[in-house]
C-alpha cells in the first residue's frame, strides 16, 4: 500500500533527509511512502514552469498513492500549511483515506484568541476576533473543512500532548499514525472512506476523535 506523506517538512533545509526518515518509518509498518522531493531534482527554465511541474509531480504521486499522511502541524500561523490542506482536499475528492497528525495541541479557536486576541479583550464575544472576523468554535483543530474531510476517513487525529520543540522534524505522531493505520489496514477498516457527497455526520466518524500521542 502507497501512502503519499504531505506536510511542511519540504520547506525545512534538511527536508531530503526527514523525508528519508519518513520512508524508512513507512517501510518498517509495510507500507511504500511515496515524498513528494521524490526522484530527480525538477530544474526547469522560469519560475513558472518549475512550479507547474511540481504541482504535476505532486498530483501525479497522489493519483498513484492508495491514502495519504498529513501533517498539520500550524505553519507560518494559526492554520495547517496551506499545500498540505489543499492535498487533504484532493485526497478526500479522489475517495482516499487521510490519517493526519499535529505536533501542536489545542483548538484553532484558542490559537486564534492567542494570536490574535478577542474583540473586546476577555470580556469580549468568544468568537469576534480583534481583527473583527469570527473564529470558527466547532472545537475542531483547525478548519471545519479539513476537519469534516478527515472525519470522512475514519481514521483518527492525532494531536500532541504539549508542543514539540522541533515540530517539523519530530516524527513521533507520524509513527504512531503509521501505526494505527496499519492497525485499521489488518482489520479491512483502511480505505473505506464515506462518499463525499453523503459525508458521515459530526462526531459518528472515527475521524472526528482526536488522539493525544
Amino acid at each position: 500500500m502507497k501512502l503519499y506523506l504531505a506536510g511542511p517538512e519540504v520547506f525545512l533545509d534538511d527536508a531530503r533527509e526527514i523525508g528519508r526518515r519518513k520512508l524508512e518509518l513507512c517501510t518498517r509498518f509495510g507500507f511504500t511512502g511515496l515524498y513528494p522531493l521524490d526522484g530527480d531534482p525538477l530544474i526547469e527554465t522560469g519560475a513558472g514552469a518549475a512550479s507547474r511541474a511540481i504541482f504535476a509531480a505532486n498530483l501525479a504521486l497522489m493519483r498513484s498513492a492508495d491514502a495519504l499522511v498529513a501533517n498539520l502541524t500550524p505553519f507560518r500561523g494559526i492554520s495547517a500549511d496551506p499545500g498540505t490542506a489543499f492535498e487533504v482536499g484532493f485526497a478526500f475528492a479522489l475517495g482516499k483515506p487521510v490519517a493526519a497528525y499535529s505536533n501542536l495541541p489545542g483548538e484553532l479557536k484558542h490559537r486564534a484568541h492567542s494570536t490574535i486576541g478577542r474583540a473586546g479583550g476577555a470580556g469580549g464575544a468568544p468568537t469576534l476576533l480583534a481583527d473583527g472576523l469570527h473564529v470558527e468554535d466547532f472545537g475542531h483543530f483547525d478548519n471545519l473543512m479539513l476537519a469534516e474531510a478527515l472525519a470522512a476517513s475514519r481514521l483518527p487525529v492525532i494531536q500532541a500532548p504539549a508542543p514539540a520543540a522541533d515540530p517539523f522534524r519530530d516524527l513521533t505522531l507520524f509513527e504512531q499514525a503509521l501505526a494505527l493505520m496499519a492497525e485499521a489496514r489488518s482489520t479491512g477498516r483502511l480505505g473505506t472512506t464515506a462518499s463525499p457527497s453523503h459525508p458521515e455526520p459530526a462526531g459518528q466518524a472515527h475521524g472526528e476523535e482526536t488522539f493525544h500521542g
